[in-house]
């Protein structure tokens, strides 16, 4: 049986758009399945840390940019319309292969927090009101 083909989401098109869906951009290679799973594991640990956000997976640009070597690259946009902001970069890191991946996606976050607020600088998108008060007095 021939593989499903998924289907292509043009994200900025208007009849797909909304603000509230943010954009994970991740370059991957093929050489090993491990890349596309934590390529997945990205995309539900934000889905988790900041529910009330839609967020949704790119992977080498929909299929149409041929993955570098070992690559394991992460960027962030904060909609489809935005500019995309590299978040992590694997590309001069391992072997081993594990390092060529964050060790902790907590660490992602206050980048991914950084390209939130700086279109909507009075959102703090997914942080508790006492996280906040902590920021103000740093």
């Amino acid at each position: 049986m021939p593989k499903k083909k998924h289907k292509i989401v043009d994200w900025a098109a208007d009849e797909n758009f909304t603000k509230e869906r943010s954009i994970f951009f991740i370059e991957h290679t093929y050489e090993c399945n491990i890349f596309q799973t934590k390529a997945d594991e990205c995309l539900s640990f934000f889905q988790d840390r900041i529910p009330e956000r839609q967020f949704a997976l790119m992977r080498n640009k929909n299929g149409k940019q041929v993955p570098r070597d070992g690559a394991f690259e992460i960027g962030f946009a904060q909609n489809a319309r935005t500019s995309q902001h590299v978040i992590w970069s694997g590309l001069d890191r391992g072997p081993p292969r594990r390092d060529k991946f964050p060790r902790n996606y907590e660490d992602l976050y206050p980048d991914v927090q950084r390209v939130l607020k700086k279109f909507y600088p009075d959102k703090a998108v997914g942080m508790a009101d006492d996280d906040e008060d902590e920021e103000e007095r740093e």
